[in-house]
C-alpha cells in the first residue's frame, strides 16, 4: 500500500493538471487580444511569445509537501526572501518584449502610448476572462482576492488542517491562528526585515508600499539568509505534518486561480 500511494505522488506531481494548460491558453489570448486592440489603435504591439514553463521534480515535491524536498529547498533558501539578494541569478526574469517599444518612446509620446496599452488590456481581460477590472493594479488585486477567499473557504475551513495548525502552533509556540496565516508567518517576517532594511537605507517607494528591496550584495545578504535558512527549518520541522496536508492543497488553488486569471506557471 505505501508503494502504491507514493506511486500515486508521483504521477500527481509529474502529471500536469487542466488548469496548466487553460492558464497557458488564456495568457496568450490575453496576448493576442492586445495586439489586435493596439493595432486598431494605430499603435505597434509586441506579444510575449509564452512558453509552457517546467519545474524541477525537487520543485513540484517541494510544492506538494513533500518533506526532503521541502527541507532540501529550505536549507538553501529559508523561506524564498533573502535569496533573492543571495542568489540572484536565480530569480533574473525574462522582460515583455514590449518593453522595447515602450522605453524607445520619446516622453512626449510615452504617456500616451500607456494610456492607451492600459486601456487595450482592460478590454482584453473582459474579452477574453469576462472581468471587469480598470487598472492592471485591479487586475492583480482581484486575483489576490479571489485566492484569499478560496483560501478562506477551503483551506481556514478545514477542521483537519485545523487540528493539524494547533499542534504546529504548539511547536513553535506561537499563538494559534487559522491556517493560512501559520503557512505565511515565517516569509512574512523576513519580508518585512527587508522591508524595514531597505527604509533603513533610505529607499524610495510608493507610500503604500508593503514590500520594499534595499540594495544589497549577496555577501551582504548571506548574514540574512543564514538567519532565515535556519528559522525555515525549524518551521518545517515542527510542521511537517500540516504542510504535508496544507501544501498540495493550496497548489492545487493557485493553480485554479491562477487559470481564471490566465497567468501562465510552471509545471
Amino acid at each position: 500500500m505505501l508503494l502504491i500511494n507514493a506511486l500515486l505522488v508521483a504521477a500527481v506531481a509529474v502529471t500536469p493538471s487542466p488548469e496548466y494548460d487553460t492558464a497557458h491558453a488564456n495568457a496568450v489570448k490575453l496576448e493576442q487580444a492586445q495586439l489586435s486592440c493596439m493595432k486598431a489603435a494605430g499603435l505597434e504591439y509586441r506579444p510575449d511569445d509564452i512558453e509552457k514553463a517546467t519545474r524541477s521534480d525537487a520543485d513540484r515535491r517541494a510544492l506538494n509537501g513533500d518533506y526532503a524536498a521541502m527541507r532540501a529547498k529550505r536549507a538553501k533558501e529559508g523561506f524564498g526572501v533573502w535569496s533573492w539578494h543571495v542568489y540572484p541569478e536565480s530569480h533574473e526574469g525574462r522582460d515583455h518584449p514590449n518593453n522595447k517599444i515602450v522605453l524607445a518612446l520619446p516622453e512626449k509620446e510615452h504617456k500616451a502610448y500607456r494610456a492607451a496599452q492600459d486601456k487595450c488590456f482592460v478590454e482584453s481581460v473582459k474579452t477574453v476572462l469576462g472581468k471587469d477590472v480598470d487598472s492592471w493594479e485591479d487586475y492583480a488585486a482581484q486575483h489576490d482576492a479571489t485566492y484569499d477567499k478560496l483560501a478562506d473557504t477551503e483551506l481556514n475551513g478545514s477542521a483537519n488542517l485545523v487540528k493539524l495548525g494547533k499542534s504546529f502552533a504548539t511547536c513553535l509556540k506561537v499563538t494559534p491562528a487559522k491556517p493560512t496565516d501559520l503557512a505565511e508567518r515565517g516569509r512574512k517576517v523576513f519580508l518585512d526585515e527587508r522591508t524595514e532594511v531597505a527604509r533603513q537605507q533610505g529607499v524610495r517607494a510608493p507610500a503604500n508600499a508593503k514590500i520594499m528591496f534595499p540594495s544589497m550584495t549577496p555577501a551582504q545578504a548571506r548574514p540574512y539568509l543564514k538567519k532565515e535558512v535556519k528559522a525555515a527549518l525549524e518551521d518545517l520541522a515542527c510542521g511537517k505534518d500540516f504542510y504535508a496536508a496544507y501544501a498540495p492543497q493550496a497548489w492545487k488553488l493557485q493553480q485554479k486561480v491562477y487559470a481564471e486569471y490566465g497567468l501562465p506557471f510552471a509545471w
